[in-house]
């Protein structure tokens, strides 16, 4: 089984009709939040060591760093077909 991370935004207020977010950076979330709206800056995030599994609480949100499992293919190419 593969693994991989992404980070989840949590707002405790909702925002654009939804709470949760996810992200496969710390610097894909202030493509789309401003930092007034997160509550911090990205420096801060690293800091707090957001990137090593530590999560960060704050007043407006709360950012976890989670792990999506992935079922390993089989094979090389899935997409070799031969004309």
């Amino acid at each position: 089984m593969q693994s991989n991370h992404f980070y989840r935004v949590r707002f405790r207020e909702p925002i654009r009709g939804r709470s949760d977010f996810y992200f496969g950076s710390l610097s894909a979330i202030y493509d789309l939040f401003t930092v007034d709206q997160i509550g911090c800056s990205k420096s801060h995030l690293w800091n707090v060591k957001v990137s090593d599994g530590i999560d960060y609480h704050g007043r407006r949100c709360s950012i976890s760093l989670e792990v999506l499992n992935r079922k390993k293919q089989k094979g090389g190419d899935v997409c070799s077909a031969q004309l």
